[in-house]
């Protein structure tokens, strides 16, 4: 099942709004990479101004371009990497920062594909939107 289907895009979706929509009881929803079971989708959570007791990843969305740092253990960096050989879905839930919407909800931005990546712990990627909802909408 692609996640995407079933969402909206430019909606707003808490990590709770989640979990009842899809029946998600797994508490790795709450990380920044999550893979739903039973999902051919990889959700992102991405906040840009992290509270100070986060670690301070340098993530940033440009346009239809994402600058993201990935985990710093870097165990699902590969996954991410060959997502699309995968045959799965990279969806972004995307905030300025943890206070920017009601119940800490996301934007939901669409699908994402990997374009490149650099350095280790944390690696540091590129991905771009893959359907140009940014450039539809601006």
């Amino acid at each position: 099942m692609y996640t995407s289907r079933e969402l909206r895009k430019g909606e707003l979706y808490s990590r709770e709004d989640l979990r009842q929509k899809f029946d998600i009881t797994d508490a790795t929803i709450n990380t920044g990479i999550f893979q739903p079971s039973g999902h051919d989708s990889i959700w992102l959570f991405v906040t840009e101004k992290k509270t100070p007791d986060r670690t301070q990843y340098a993530d940033r969305l440009d346009g239809d371009f994402l600058h993201w740092d990935g985990q710093t253990s870097g165990r699902k960096d590969q996954i991410i990497i060959e997502h699309e050989n995968l045959g799965l879905e990279l969806l972004l839930f995307y905030r300025i920062s943890k206070s920017e919407h009601p119940g800490a909800a996301f934007r939901y931005e669409g699908t994402f594909c990997y374009v490149s990546h650099s350095g280790a712990e944390p690696t540091h990627f590129v991905l771009r939107r893959t359907d140009n909802w940014a450039n539809d909408n601006a």
